[in-house]
């Protein structure tokens, strides 16, 4: 491999694994309007023609 593939490489295994650490760290929320949260609070969907 030459030097550009290399740093190429070396860019994206990094990228990663900043990824990976951001995500161990503080794990993803979804944050809703208030539905769904609840088995007595549930999300509802209309569908319109």
């Amino acid at each position: 491999m030459d030097k550009y593939t290399k740093t190429i490489l070396t860019v994206i295994a990094v990228a990663l694994v900043a990824i990976a650490a951001q995500n161990a760290i503080t794990p993803a929320k979804a944050v809703g309007g208030g539905c769904g949260r609840e088995n007595y609070n549930p999300c509802w969907v209309k569908l319109v023609n």
